[in-house]
């Protein structure tokens, strides 16, 4: 079935996640309207998202030995792509998972190189998302190491130094936008965040399920990915584009946990592939909303 070529890693899973990645972009591309300049874009980043979780990133992306997190994100990629550019959500969510990566790294060994290497990326975002950086992305980084338990006096004063140099400069360049973001709506129709939702219900559920099992560290991690999904949702509707990233993000791990812990794999496998079939229809307007 689907799931048991994603549940354990063997000589083959590099193989299969190349596949599926491939897969996702080419069909992206297959939409008249997908302009070529970004789908070059997007293969590049997404040749960078494979390496660096493969590599870097992989306790991240393979959750307790399966690969599930892979397929999750490429799935809710395509869908995201149905509304949005699939390079925001690429680039804006390498940032966000670098992120987290180094704050990681940085609870267990502190060294002053990982503040200061996600203060400097984050403000590299703003060449991206100049309106966002300020208002959205840099706060959610910074309230992620605080959530994860990492950030302390110093720490917080070296990632403003890291952070405000790189932004001040791009800002005298133009690049950057230092106003709060505006309530302006989420652009995406209602009937779009009726999956994003439902599925968000069900990762919450999971959430309180397995956090009294998991050990310090995925706890730690649990509580993460939750308040991604938490904060990631609000923003986005609030018509953030990275807010709708770091909501995707927090949920793909969340409902990895939950295929994870699902005991009957034949139940699993009929979730997955009904989200496939219900994303590939709404991606191509085969469901009339």
């Amino acid at each position: 079935m689907l799931l048991s070529y994603f549940r354990k890693i063997d000589a083959y899973s590099g193989i299969r996640i190349f596949a599926l990645a491939f897969m996702a972009l080419a069909l992206t591309g297959i939409d008249a309207d997908f302009e070529w300049d970004r789908l070059l874009l997007a293969t590049a980043l997404g040749a960078a998202w494979l390496f660096l979780s493969w590599t870097v990133m992989r306790d991240h992306w393979v959750v307790r030995g399966t690969l599930f997190r892979y397929l999750i994100f490429v799935m809710l990629a395509v869908y995201w792509s149905g509304e949005y550019y699939l390079t925001d959500f690429l680039f804006i969510g390498l940032v966000f998972e670098l992120n987290w990566h180094l704050i990681e790294l940085h609870r267990r060994k502190s060294n002053t190189i990982y503040v200061l290497h996600s203060g400097t990326l984050t403000a590299i975002a703003g060449l991206w998302s100049p309106d966002e950086v300020v208002g959205i992305i840099a706060p959610a980084v910074v309230l992620t190491w605080l959530v994860s338990g990492a950030l302390k006096i110093r720490t917080l004063i070296q990632w403003s130094l890291a952070f405000v140099i790189p932004t001040a400069v791009l800002y005298g360049l133009g690049k950057v936008e230092l106003g709060l973001i505006r309530y302006a709506g989420s652009s995406a129709p209602v009937s779009w965040w009726i999956l994003p939702l439902v599925l968000a219900v069900f990762a919450l559920f999971e959430w309180f399920q397995s956090y009294r099992k998991a050990n310090q560290m995925n706890k730690s991690r649990a509580v993460v990915a939750g308040f991604w999904l938490v904060i990631g949702a609000i923003a986005a509707l609030l018509g953030a584009v990275s807010g709708g990233v770091l909501f995707f993000l927090g949920l793909s791990f969340h409902l990895t946990n939950g295929l994870r812990y699902l005991k009957n794999e034949r139940l699993a496998n009929l979730l997955v592939v009904g989200l496939t079939i219900f994303i590939l229809s709404s991606y191509f307007n085969l469901i009339p909303w």
